[in-house]
């Protein structure tokens, strides 16, 4: 019951209430000071204690916390005395935050007085006593923990009651109280009673308590000899006994100081070595428990290594091993305590494996244990049988030397794993990768660590997963990592997300070890988990689990070092490139430069496909570059231009644009997709087959094809070969396939220039029916006649162009929704020839425009007609044309289209006085005097010299005569200029 009253009892009632239970309360009491002697070696005494006090103070010291701690414990607590002293304990108890009218209600707290128990029959009657405090045991054990009796005996001397009746119920009780959950404390006021009533009441009680000392009474006499007849022999004997034993305890103390001493003084040598204590302390123990052999073990997995031993037996030597079932450690192990025999034979230990083995009749021996975990035994042992038991301060002296060497041993152990850690950490220092430190871990964790069942699981960045990167030999068997690492409830996926520890003593996973009993995962960071599992009995200790994680935390430290130093390098190589590509680049930028100066002056297409293959071989690592023409009638590929380290392979090779093995290299796809090709490597490329020994034999490793397009027209394949792998990447082939566009803008900027300027020209005339076509579209709707009137080309924009229709209403014409392929179009004029209207139209050439067409190609719209079923278009094109190549893309243009006629012929040429008499013959002489003197009088200047009136005075005209003049003039001339039938000169 707790201190407020509440019942305490529980069902299925055993003895709860021992002998400590009764000190423990004045040993934790702040009141009583005095010392509580350790009742060891008396646990069979029963619990009675007798409290002879000097004074109130000391009285209540012992009685209050007594009373407190059996309120405390849910124990029953009877008080018993006089009327006046039993308020003062409620006030006391009070004091002490008991609640004692709760312990009173509940019935945990009972004050009786003395005259209704000892006195209830007027007189005290022993057998009544003995009966009240049997009936009270029963009646409290039935409902409480226990019963605790607090009883006053001043009543004694004021009734008159023989002391020695009443002694002889004091031996009596004891009786009553062996193996009952109750415990009594008797109160004798030693002011009151004579000293020789005091020498029996010590005798009667088995504990005392006097000037605030706990006691074991060792002049108790007990209850069979105390009421015995032989009852002064038998305190004779127990006299002597006591002066026997309390000699051999003084000599045993000293001796046991003496041991303790040279224990101190061995382990305060700083010059000795753990090996050479070892040795000394086995040498100390055999002197101490007066046995010839002692000995530590190690035992792992069924093995008894003998690790240091002293002594002459055989087989008990350093360095010996055996089966561990058949050595006297396993009961050692068996019990996890002192296991100790001082006649083996008397004991019937001869016939177990062990005896028959050894033979050791006396032994001693406890565990040994290391940073948590159960590491051996010590032992001390001989052949012969041992005098005496071994006692409990010698078994206490066996634990202290056994818990000596487990600190010892953790202390090299936990050196040996940071020299190990170390040697670890210096190898994980020359790793350059996570894979490669993966690899040096669990090789240590293998061979210096003690960490045989070890894996690192590496986080797969690309799949999002945990992978296995490296484990011991061990672990490939009996650590099922992949199984543990499933997402999203695997403990090593936890222990990565959430980054934290995680000890599984779950081990049930199918490929786990039998005798796994932990695995413990710590986190690497961002890099994964370090794993490692444990097949001690209890899992990992505290020190061994802080040994994983700092075990983890020096891999972890490794991968970001290694992490760090890889992108570092990562950056130096981007910098590297970064700088390869600035000097590629520039160098590129280099050739273009001078391959663009060189196109400005170019006048033929020959000319700019020798120059940009020149160019572009004179550059390293470019070897060979060539400009290849496209039949698209045989299919082949024929180089027209090339420079560089050619080495006949142009004339050992054969290239096409068709399904044949020859066509599908980079020049035959080029061919097919007009997008550039490339082959980085010409070993490894299986489309690169038909010409790879030819190349290579050249030294050529790298090849690109750029179609030199403009405007869907294909001028031919660039070729360029390169004498190293690798080298057209995307920006070397960004830039030459930039340099591939201008190529082919200039080819046809020199092919229309030539179609312009060229003395022989060819004549290409088209009909085209395509009913899509707006030109015709419009014709076919409102029956009209449309000719080209003129073209006129503007620095910026598509061209204006001149058109007239004859036949149709301007009306009419506005009246159709068909598109012209022109934009912006304006009526210029109309009027009537006959009786058809004519209109004259000005607009911006479209996209899709016949004419536009032919401009964007390189040709030169002559004449263009337009009747209700066809356009019939005439182009001229420069000498040196690809006529072929045009036609195709003019066909592809437009649906329904023929060639019908294909003419060569030569400009006229005239000397200047011709081409001066050509357009001046048709001014009229009036009309040459006026334009002559405008122009040499300044009129056309910027400033005007002269005005049209000073003009017009000094010819004595009149000023609108002038603008007359003047006009008409222009008009003769530019018909001259710009018609159809004008002189080309």
């Amino acid at each position: 019951m707790s201190a407020d009253g509440r019942p305490g009892r529980s069902e299925g009632h055993s003895r709860v209430l021992g002998l400590n239970d009764g000190v423990d309360a004045l040993r934790e009491s702040a009141e009583f000071r005095g010392p509580v002697e350790p009742l060891d070696g008396h646990e069979h005494a029963n619990d009675h204690f007798a409290l002879v006090y000097e004074g109130r103070e000391e009285r209540f010291a012992a009685v209050v916390p007594f009373l407190r701690q059996g309120l405390e414990a849910g124990e029953k607590c009877l008080y018993v005395g006089d009327e006046g002293s039993l308020e003062t304990v409620a006030d006391l108890l009070r004091d002490r935050a008991v609640d004692v009218g709760g312990a009173v209600e509940s019935g945990a707290l009972v004050f009786e007085s003395v005259q209704d128990t000892y006195l209830r029959d007027s007189s005290f009657d022993p057998e009544s006593m003995m009966e009240v405090y049997g009936a009270e045991i029963e009646a409290a054990t039935a409902e409480f923990e226990a019963l605790r009796v607090v009883a006053e005996t001043d009543w004694i001397l004021e009734e008159g009651v023989p002391i020695e009746a009443f002694m002889e119920y004091e031996s009596r009780i004891n009786d009553l109280f062996d193996d009952a959950d109750a415990i009594a404390l008797c109160q004798y006021d030693r002011e009151r009673f004579p000293a020789e009533e005091l020498i029996e009441i010590v005798r009667v009680h088995p504990h005392l308590i006097y000037d605030t000392t706990v006691c074991h009474n060792v002049y108790y006499t007990p209850p069979a000899e105390f009421c015995g007849p032989d009852r002064p022999e038998n305190e004779l004997d127990r006299m002597l006994g006591t002066l026997r034993e309390r000699a051999r305890a003084k000599a045993s103390l000293h001796e046991q100081t003496a041991t303790l001493r040279r224990h101190h003084d061995l382990v305060s040598r700083p010059d000795r070595t753990f090996a050479e204590k070892l040795r000394r302390f086995l040498e100390v123990g055999c002197h101490h428990f007066d046995l010839d052999i002692g000995f530590l073990s190690h035992t792992a997995g069924g093995v008894f290594e003998l690790v240091d031993a002293v002594g002459p037996h055989e087989l008990v030597q350093p360095g010996r091993t055996a089966d561990l079932s058949g050595t006297y450690c396993r009961r050692v192990l068996e019990t996890d305590g002192v296991v100790a025999v001082s006649d083996a034979p008397a004991e019937d230990w001869p016939g177990e494996r062990a005896y028959e083995t050894y033979g050791l009749d006396s032994y001693i021996g406890t565990t040994v244990t290391v940073g948590g975990e159960r590491y051996g035994t010590l032992c001390f042992a001989s052949r012969e049988a041992r005098g005496r038991p071994f006692s409990e301060a010698e078994r206490t002296f066996l634990e202290l030397t056994a818990q000596w060497v487990g600190y010892e041993l953790e202390r090299e152990q936990r050196q040996a794993q940071l020299a190990a850690l170390n040697e670890m950490s210096r190898d994980l220092m020359d790793a350059e990768t996570e894979a490669a430190i993966a690899e040096a871990t669990v090789d240590h964790a293998a061979a210096t660590l003690a960490l045989p069942l070890t894996a690192v699981v590496r986080y797969e960045r690309a799949e999002g997963r945990l992978g296995t990167a490296a484990r011991t030999e061990r672990a490939v068997d009996e650590l099922p990592t992949a199984a543990l690492s499933e997402t999203p409830s695997g403990p090593l996926w936890e222990a990565f997300t959430a980054g934290e520890t995680r000890v599984v003593d779950d081990v049930d996973v199918s490929g786990a070890g039998d005798d796994v009993t932990e695995i413990a995962a710590v986190p690497l960071g961002s890099h994964g988990v370090f794993v490692t599992a444990t097949e001690a009995s209890g899992g990992f200790s505290e020190a061994a689990l802080e040994f994983v994680e700092t075990t983890a935390a020096t891999v972890e430290t490794a991968c970001g070092r290694a992490d760090r130093e890889r992108l570092l390098a990562e950056r130096e190589r981007a910098l590297e490139e970064q700088n390869d590509s600035l000097e590629r680049l520039n160098r590129i930028n280099d050739t273009i430069r001078s391959i663009g100066q060189s196109l400005v002056g170019a006048s033929t297409r020959g000319e700019i496909e020798t120059v940009v293959c020149e160019q572009l071989a004179d550059v390293g690592p470019y070897e060979l570059a060539w400009v290849g023409d496209h039949d698209s009638v045989t299919g082949e590929v024929t180089p027209r231009e090339w420079a560089g380290a050619e080495k006949g392979y142009l004339d050992a090779t054969t290239v096409t644009a068709d399904e044949r093995t020859t066509g599908r290299g980079p020049s035959g796809e080029a061919v097919r997709t007009h997008e550039p090709q490339v082959v980085n490597n010409i070993v490894e490329a299986p489309e690169f087959e038909p010409w790879r020994q030819a190349a290579l034999t050249r030294g050529y490793h790298a090849s690109i094809a750029l179609p030199l397009v403009y405007e869907d027209a294909l001028y031919g394949v660039l070729n360029v070969y390169a004498n190293q792998p690798g080298v057209f990447d995307e920006l070397e082939r960004s830039v030459l396939a930039e340099l591939a566009d201008t190529i082919a803008y200039a080819i046809n900027a020199v092919e229309s220039k030539r179609s312009l300027v060229s003395d022989e020209v060819t004549e290409l005339e088209f009909v085209v029916g395509d009913d899509d076509l707006g030109v015709v579209e419009i014709a076919s709707e409102t029956g009209c006649d449309l000719s080209l009137e003129g073209i006129v080309p503007t620095p910026e924009g598509r061209p204006r162009v001149y058109a007239s229709t004859r036949g149709a209403a301007v009306e009419d014409l506005r009246a159709t929704a068909v598109d012209l392929e022109t934009s912006d179009a304006t009526l210029v004029s109309q009027y009537e020839d006959g009786d058809e209207p004519v209109c004259l139209f000005e607009a911006t050439l479209g996209e899709r425009s016949l004419c536009e067409t032919a401009l964007r190609h390189g040709g030169r719209p002559r004449t263009l007609t337009v009747s209700e079923s066809a356009a019939t278009l005439v182009v001229e094109l420069g000498a040196d044309a690809d006529v072929r190549e045009f036609v195709e893309v003019f066909a592809d243009a437009y649906a329904d289209t023929e060639l019908v006629a294909q003419r060569s012929r030569e400009r006229p040429r005239q000397s200047p006085t011709e081409l001066r008499a050509t357009l001046t013959e048709e001014l009229t002489d009036r009309q040459l005097e006026v334009l002559q003197t405008a122009y040499f009088g300044g009129y056309f200047d910027t400033p005007r010299g002269r005005t049209g009136s000073e003009v017009a005075e000094s010819l004595d005209i009149a000023q609108p005569t002038f603008n007359t003049h003047v006009r008409a003039a222009h008009r003769k001339l530019c018909r001259q200029l710009f018609e159809s039938g004008a002189p080309d000169g």
